[in-house]
């Protein structure tokens, strides 16, 4: 019962957005500009190779073009995941006006941050403290070997809560700012070209914007360009590359502090203007105009010393005495506070997280990494090819190093999702990591995948061909695929966590093993937690391996049904708008709080109570199965409210409802409802479906739409029992 979340523009889809948008302009991306020099030019000349020689001539962008594109890019990502979407539902199976900015060249010096911060000459983009190696021309910072560097500020948390919380999806168009330095959300590169030469005689979706190289760069190990072609290289379009950091108003508006390492010329686009510029250091002010996008481009490179550790980190910072609260500027440290230290001061120590962000997610019993992970796309098999410590972004999946580093500031267990295509050694060395990294407190909640019972996932898919393989025999006997198919899952699961608690001293007391199985299916539970044919193997059924079950109870799905828009529709002449109507269907109760029959019900049989009524029912249908059963805990990986409209729904109206009806305080009494209804069915732990997003026609899935949603009726609600005591024994 699940949402596919949108992609970042590594999308044919976006790019195809991008590239029409930027057709209809007529315009390109960044292009070079002679008419401006910089201030940092007599180093850089000096390095340059020959084709590079140019470096301190300025550069400016295409602003109206690049708006365009993103403008149309960030609609494609939001509502293009209707190309992707399904939700599976009850029935297993079933698809329910700035001017251009001018930037210069980047010099052989590194960063010049106050000393002992963040830009001291080494990349903040480490969360373990490691000895940074200096040349004559640049400074870096090797990734962790081992250990827990960040031991010093881990936060000790008892594990009172009974509340989790999903993170959400990092990209250039999220909400959630998880750091401060936003380079960490940005796009992959974009391959560009100006007008003439070989920037013409595109083909398919190309153009100046995208030329579609991308496969053509040459990155370094932390994704950053080697070199880029010279001007007579007829071999390919591009000559610049471009990332997005933001393409909405998300980003907080003020003057951003740009650091870098190496040679080469920076150019930046969107709702920006530069403010100062010197040696590997920049100033750009960020606007609310046009919608407050920004985006960097590389226009030049050193091939002996290229452009490297970039970082891009938002105005503010916080108070010397109180580096996890978030202070605006100086006039926030009044007495006793200390000084003031901007993000670019930041001792390396102190990590990279936005203090807004951790004081959000301080407090959670546990968080869940499945989005952050990237766990429903990822194709990562060997542990090689996870993303390193230091990568320059994490839409692709944020590194196991920086989950952990979270996890112990913030005194939360980390719930990890080991991707579905990986190796036994992959397994081994998370958990490796994971004890080397962690604090001793911490126990790590390890799931397999996600939602394995889910065919819109391609794993699930995958996993199904893996079962058939299997059990040969039994396909031909006729078994039900399907079940061998949960079988396969359940016998990889035993596999994944017992190599977990095998790989270190104690990983029976570290690794904490959760099955995923479908909140309205407890058949299907059954057969995970008995796995018949996997038992054959193992020895005993797969439920003697498991920690916990968990289910994502979540409620209202069946109302986006278009067999149902008929009557949903009546609702909407109302004078709130059929909000009235929709909450009765939710609560099952009428505006006075009393109890009053579901309004759908002659049209729906399987929730006659109405939506929340049903989800109870899941709850008690799962927990005769995992705990009177098998004797084990029932856990929610996921919850909340799931109102969308099916996929390929246009109906704006039903939408709008939607929207509406997540921002009503009626919501936050409909959270409270089904805590209760979980805790009535003697549920543990139950983890939120997410922490911040943009409600869209897929789904307003976030708690709170923005980092300053505060009084978000959703949030609210999760909020109050993140803050109180857990209602289990032994919790």
């Amino acid at each position: 019962m699940q949402r596919f979340l949108p992609r970042g523009l590594t999308l044919t889809s976006l790019t195809v957005a991008l590239s029409a948008a930027l057709a209809a302009c007529g315009g390109g991306g960044p292009a070079d500009s002679s008419s401006a020099q910089s201030d940092a030019t007599s180093t850089a000349a000096s390095t340059a190779p020959a084709d590079t020689a140019g470096l301190a001539g300025a550069t400016s962008t295409d602003t109206a073009a690049g708006n365009a594109a993103l403008a149309s890019a960030t609609a494609a990502s939001q509502s293009g995941a209707d190309a992707l979407k399904t939700v599976v539902g009850a029935d297993a199976g079933t698809a329910s006006a700035s001017a251009g900015t001018v930037q210069q060249a980047a010099t052989t010096s590194t960063s010049t941050a106050p000393s002992g911060g963040n830009a001291s000459g080494s990349s903040s983009a480490t969360p373990a403290t490691s000895t940074s190696t200096s040349t004559s021309t640049s400074t870096s910072t090797a990734a962790p070997t081992g250990g827990n560097a960040a031991t010093a500020t881990t936060t000790t948390v008892a594990k009172a809560s009974g509340a989790g919380l999903n993170l959400s999806a990092v990209n250039y168009w999220a909400t959630e700012l998880p750091t401060f330095d936003v380079m960490k959300r940005a796009s992959s590169w974009l391959t560009q070209c100006s007008s003439g030469g070989t920037c013409s005689g595109f083909t398919g979706t190309a153009g100046t914007w995208d030329t579609q190289e991308e496969s053509r760069l040459a990155l370094d190990a932390d994704g950053y360009p080697l070199s880029l072609p010279a001007a007579t290289d007829t071999t390919v379009k591009y000559r610049k590359v471009t990332t997005v950091l933001s393409s909405t108003n998300v980003l907080p508006l003020g003057q951003y502090t740009i650091l870098y390492d190496g040679s080469g010329k920076l150019a930046y686009g969107g709702s920006v203007s530069i403010v100062s510029t010197s040696a590997g250091r920049d100033v750009v002010n960020l606007t609310s105009t046009n919608h407050g996008s920004f985006w960097l481009t590389i226009t030049a490179t050193d091939p002996a010393n290229h452009l490297r550790n970039i970082r891009v980190y938002m105005p503010g910072g916080a108070c010397s005495n109180d580096l996890g609260t978030y202070a605006a500027s100086a006039a926030a440290c009044t007495t006793g506070k200390g000084s003031y230290v901007p993000f670019e001061a930041f001792p390396s120590a102190a990590g990279i997280w936005n203090p807004q962000f951790l004081a959000d997610v301080k407090g959670f019993r546990t968080l869940r990494f499945m989005d952050w992970g990237n766990t429903n796309s990822t194709m990562v098999s060997n542990w090689s090819d996870r993303p390193s410590a230091t990568t320059r972004v994490w839409s692709s999946g944020v590194p196991l190093e920086w989950m952990f580093d979270l996890a112990n500031r913030v005194g939360a267990d980390p719930w990890i999702n080991i991707p579905a295509h990986a190796t036994d050694d992959y397994v081994t060395q998370a958990a490796k990591l994971a004890v080397q990294t962690l604090d001793a407190s911490r126990t790590v909640n390890m799931e397999y995948a996600n939602e394995p019972w889910n065919y819109a996932f391609p794993a699930t898919k995958w996993m199904l061909a893996q079962a058939q393989a299997a059990w040969p025999a039994d396909v031909a006997a006729g078994a039900n695929v399907y079940e061998l198919e949960n079988n396969w899952y359940a016998r990889r699961l035993v596999q994944t966590c017992s190599l977990a608690k095998g790989a270190v001293a104690g990983g029976a007391s570290r690794f904490r093993c959760i099955a995923n199985t479908q909140a309205a299916q407890p058949t299907q539970t059954d057969q995970v937690l008995k796995c018949t044919y996997a038992a054959r193997t193992l020895g005993q059924a797969c439920a003697k391996y498991i920690d916990a079950v968990a289910i994502a109870p979540y409620f209202g799905y069946y109302v986006g049904n278009t067999s149902l828009r008929t009557v949903v529709d009546s609702w909407m002449s109302s004078a709130d708008g059929g909000l009235t109507q929709l909450f009765q269907e939710l609560t099952g109760k009428n505006a006075t709080g009393s109890t009053a029959p579901a309004l759908l019900a002659s049209y729906n049989s399987g929730a006659p109570g109405g939506a929340i009524a049903q989800a109870a029912s899941w709850m008690t249908g799962q927990q005769a199965v995992i705990s009177t059963k098998y004797g084990l805990p029932m856990w929610a990986y996921e919850g909340g409210q799931h109102l969308l409209p099916n996929a390929g729904d246009t109906d704006t109206g039903f939408v709008n409802l939607t929207i509406a009806a997540n921002r009503d305080p009626r919501m936050g009494a409909a959270y409270q409802q089904m805590m209760a209804a979980w805790q009535a069915a003697g549920g543990q732990t139950f983890v939120y479906y997410s922490h911040a997003s943009t409600p869209t026609k897929t789904g307003s899935w976030g708690m709170k739409e923005t980092m300053t949603d505060n009084d978000n009726a959703k949030w609210l609600a999760a909020t109050a029992v993140r803050d109180s005591a857990c209602w289990w024994s032994g919790c």
